[in-house]
């Protein structure tokens, strides 16, 4: 017999999984080239190293998904001055406005995902989303200590 909570983990697990398909599929970009562009946008330069780290992938993905988008200039490449055994990585000008779409564009796919729902729920929501990752927080303190 399904649980109420079963059925409730179930859909949070879908809802996520599926919006961020349907993100994928309105904007034509992959999850890995997002989430990219995003890292990207938020430094002014950063290390395939630490492009790496931050988007949990392997180095060969991170090196691949960089060269592809340098061949479609958005993004340049350098070698760290510093450590030349590190590449350093930013945004192009073009690179810098693909963003700027793609945030217009989010902005955009969230008001509709959202139509139709009550303020009050959401808000609900919200709350019960914060305090599950609250106890989420508290579990795996609990395992570490």
């Amino acid at each position: 017999m399904t649980t109420f909570e079963d059925t409730f983990f179930e859909q949070l697990s879908y809802a996520c999984s599926e919006a961020k398909q349907a993100y994928g599929q309105y904007i034509g970009m992959s999850q890995a080239r997002l989430q990219l562009l995003t890292s990207l946008s938020q430094q002014s330069e950063i290390s395939h190293a630490a492009l790496q780290q931050r988007l949990a992938l392997d180095g060969a993905t991170v090196t691949r998904l960089v060269k592809q988008f340098e061949a479609e200039g958005i993004v340049s490449r350098r070698l760290d001055p510093q450590d030349n055994r590190y590449t350093l990585v930013t945004l192009t000008p073009s690179g810098q406005q693909i963003v700027a779409g793609l945030k217009e564009t989010h902005a955009a796919f969230q008001l509709r995902l959202l139509e139709g729902i009550p303020r009050e729920e959401l808000e609900t929501t919200l709350r019960t989303l914060q305090r599950l990752r609250a106890n989420l927080r508290d579990a795996q303190a609990e395992e570490k200590a």
